[in-house]
């Protein structure tokens, strides 16, 4: 469950009469608080994990309240978070992210700019200790395995991940490819979760690049990212594989049966770059099999 000091972190972003007004929420409700989501001209909503609710119907969110928590988001230097901006997110402290949506500007139709930000989104990360135990005991104790974590988003496939790369990183050398500072939470150097001793991090790194240095400096048995499927991933995590280096990598996936019609995906699949393929569903374990098995019943 989500502690009041948790919520500390998301509440400094809002402005003063939004972070009141969550901080007045009942135990039960702000305990359970996944997202919190800003519309300019309409009232606050918060995903929990089992619902969607609106504290305050007569409150509407402003401009102004958009643009300061916007401001405060990026560190009041939109210029310097440029790529973040282009990319519609911004990666806070504690490993919280913020999404946003607005009017793009285009330069041969490549963003280069989002202006009159109009939503936000800031997903609170969960750091939730055991939660991948069951996996890692029946999977990881002879050696490490190449994991495919799938999920439809908010599934829980990141807090899983964090959990598997503190279990992984407490008896294997491992490294995580954090590109949005949402896995390990970096702050000036140093994880603010717990993934483990023997855990090196690349933040904020692209995931060619972190990859390929992370194999040939760091000398990983495990490798952990978070969200592949395009056809950029494949060269280099085919180079993962080759370089005899467990995988652990998430994917958006409704079912099992659709990781056949994710052509990137299941070319991984066909290399035999994962052992087993698990699914999340309402942040619990639902299905797991061996990835060879899924790869026969799509032919």
């Amino acid at each position: 469950m989500l502690q009041r000091s948790e919520l500390e972190n998301p509440l400094k972003l809002l402005p003063s009469h939004l972070a009141v007004m969550l901080e007045n929420l009942p135990r039960d409700i702000s305990s359970k608080i996944c997202e919190i989501r800003l519309r300019t001209g309409r009232p606050l909503t918060l995903t929990l994990t089992d619902s969607t609710i609106i504290p305050d119907r007569e409150m509407t969110v402003t401009p102004k309240d958009i643009e300061l928590t916007s401001a405060r988001a990026f560190r009041y230097s939109m210029h310097s978070s440029a790529a973040q901006l282009c990319e519609g997110y911004a990666a806070w402290c504690g490993g919280i992210r913020v999404g946003i949506s607005g009017t793009a500007s285009l330069d041969g139709g490549r963003v280069m700019n989002v202006r009159d930000i109009s939503s936000l989104n800031i997903r609170i990360p969960r750091e939730i200790t055991g939660c991948a135990d069951e996996i890692f005991n029946s999977c990881f104790n002879v050696r490490p395995i190449s994991l495919l974590i799938a999920g439809e988003p908010s599934s829980g496939k990141t807090t899983f991940l964090r959990d598997l790369a503190r279990l992984c990183g407490g008896i294997y050398r491992t490294a995580i490819i954090d590109e949005r500072s949402e896995i390990a939470a970096m702050v000036s150097g140093v994880p603010t979760n717990d993934v483990g001793i023997m855990t090196d991090i690349f933040d904020r790194y692209p995931r060619k690049a972190a990859i390929e240095t992370a194999v040939r400096v760091m000398s990983p048995q495990v490798l952990i990212c978070d969200e592949i499927g395009s056809a950029e991933d494949i060269a280099s995590l085919e180079y993962i594989c080759d370089s005899g280096v467990a995988l652990i990598a998430t994917c958006h996936c409704g079912s099992l049966s659709e990781l056949s019609d994710k052509p990137n995906i299941s070319k991984l699949l066909a290399r035999g770059i994962f052992d087993t393929v698990m699914l999340l569903k309402d942040r619990a374990v639902h299905e797991i099999r061996n990835a060879g098995d899924l790869l026969c019943l799509a032919r």
